[in-house]
């Protein structure tokens, strides 16, 4: 079912404040509550709106490193694919990992609570997945824009 201007103001509402009562985002949207929660239902339903989770403070976590990890894989066959997205998905400090294009095979996002935390909790445990060839590794220094939003036009 195509979105219309209220799933988006519903939309929109949540992304201010995923806590929001359903009364505020009726009153916001122009709607009554029943709805705004009929359509709510269906944006999860469709998997438009896949779930509800805090923001965290990962400095406040003890997390003082965001680094980015790019990895080439020496082939790309199944076996070593499996292998290391297994691996990925088994570490905590691994917080997001993509296939790319380019150079590299994919870029992974890290987080640490130093330098040696990283070095030892991912870097070390990376360059030992048997088929990764090379490991690449990127500080990141201070966060310019990190939205948890999209845009909805």
């Amino acid at each position: 079912m195509p979105m219309d201007r209220f799933d988006r103001a519903i939309i929109a509402a949540l992304q201010d404040d995923a806590r929001m009562p359903i009364a505020e985002i009726a009153e916001r949207v122009s709607l009554s509550a029943t709805p705004v929660s009929r359509r709510l239902k269906h944006l999860e339903e469709d998997g438009i709106i896949r779930g509800y989770a805090p923001i965290l403070d990962m400095r406040k976590l003890g997390f003082e490193l965001d680094a980015y990890v790019l990895i080439n894989l020496e082939t790309h066959n199944d076996e070593n694919i499996d292998r290391f997205e297994q691996e990925i998905l088994s570490n905590p400090y691994v917080v997001s990992c993509n296939a790319v294009t380019g150079d590299m095979d994919y870029l992974l996002h890290v987080i640490a609570r130093n330098v040696d935390h990283l070095n030892q909790s991912t870097l070390k445990a990376l360059v030992r997945i048997p088929g990764v060839r090379d490991v690449k590794s990127i500080i990141a220094l201070e966060a310019i824009k990190s939205l948890q939003s999209v845009p909805l036009d």
